[in-house]
């Protein structure tokens, strides 16, 4: 395997990971019972059990795109917070320090 192709791999299991479980998340909210947003928050109590019980993801369409979705957009954060990360240089004073007497 290259190299590349390894870190690639490596460096995603931690997004993989989050939509696995936004995936069970998605699964327990499908699963709980009501018809309203406050019926269906009271039952997903008891949906957990029900979805965390298999240690396979749900396949179901809805599912599977609130897992990518979740996926998604934790990678998006990581990029730009990456993307605006300052270069900091070692052993160097930064500003009007080192301008000052």
């Amino acid at each position: 395997m290259k190299r590349e192709t390894k870190r690639v791999l490596i460096t995603g299991i931690p997004y993989l990971a989050a939509g696995l479980a936004a995936t069970k998340l998605g699964e327990a909210w499908r699963l709980a019972e009501g018809a309203d947003l406050s019926s269906k928050i009271l039952g997903l109590g008891d949906a957990f059990g029900g979805a965390f019980a298999d240690p396979l993801p749900s396949f179901h369409p809805a599912d599977l795109l609130a897992g990518m979705a979740v996926g998604a957009c934790l990678r998006l954060a990581v990029y730009l917070r990456g993307k605006n990360a300052k270069k900091y240089r070692h052993n160097v004073e930064y500003g009007s320090a080192r301008w000052g007497a």
